[in-house]
């Protein structure tokens, strides 16, 4: 199974950079993608070149992406957060939000369930101005996953918007104090792998060094390639953990974070 993360930072701005070809060529089992920021009905219509007629599960349009099942969470705020899931496998069931734990009115978190598999697609909140909200969230998170631990192998993943050790950013020291790496945050982070998770990036590439996320100014302004994040994640169940068998984070120029890859032998 091939899964993707990917905060693209704006359906409509990504797919008009290429995105849906990447989909399609790339060919991964899911893809979880994170700040759609528009509605659901033109979200469907940029991505999957549907109208609103067109029912969830018909694949009679000629989308690239007509073989995906098209799961949508785009909150109530215009132009803000949302979810999106797309997966070639038709889920058993999918829950949006975290059910009587956690609701929200943003779209950031959508679940769906395959087999003994709950797949979890979270955005995580920005701290810089909402530290509290995000906080909470992250509470919930950890909630959310040890419920669902008790009947399922569980693969958390999306953009958390926490550096989780020094390793995983360019400036430490300068963030010490700085949403995104904030000890707080770091031990919230610490506490979803306590429930028995597994980082699979970092597990199999311990030592190496790659960011997820660098600042569209840095495509124009050189110095701010010193500012760059590795925020986004493939977590999953320690039972699964054999079953990781790659994981990266490629280098592709849709939004302005990266997406993490992980393919798992289930």
């Amino acid at each position: 199974m091939k899964i993707m993360t990917y905060n693209i930072n704006g359906i409509r701005a990504s797919v008009k950079l290429g995105l849906k070809d990447f989909i399609a060529d790339y060919d991964a089992d899911i893809y979880c993608f994170q700040e759609v920021r528009c509605n659901e009905k033109l979200a469907r219509e940029v991505l999957l070149d549907e109208n609103s007629q067109i029912s969830l599960f018909d694949t009679s349009n000629n989308s690239p992406l007509g073989q995906y099942n098209a799961f949508f969470n785009c909150g109530e705020v215009p132009g803000y957060a949302g979810t999106l899931t797309l997966s070639k496998i038709k889920p058993d069931k999918v829950i949006y939000g975290m059910g009587e734990i956690w609701q929200d009115n943003e779209g950031r978190t959508t679940t769906i369930f395959i087999g003994n598999l709950a797949i979890i697609n979270a955005y995580i909140p920005n701290g810089n101005s909402r530290l509290d909200f995000k906080m909470k969230y992250l509470s919930a998170l950890n909630k959310f996953i040890q419920n669902l631990k008790e009947n399922y192998e569980v693969i958390c993943v999306g953009d958390f918007n926490i550096a989780h050790n020094e390793i995983d950013l360019t400036n430490p020291k300068e963030c010490k104090n700085k949403s995104v790496f904030l000890p707080i945050e770091r031990q919230a982070f610490d506490e979803l792998l306590n429930l028995g998770m597994v980082d699979s990036f970092r597990h199999l590439n311990p030592k190496e060094i790659k960011y997820s996320w660098r600042s569209y100014r840095s495509t124009y302004d050189k110095s701010y390639n010193s500012w760059k994040y590795r925020i986004d994640y493939i977590l999953a169940s320690n039972n699964l953990k054999s079953a990781i068998t790659y994981s990266d984070i490629l280098d592709v120029n849709y939004s302005d974070h990266l997406p993490v890859v992980a393919n798992l032998q289930k």
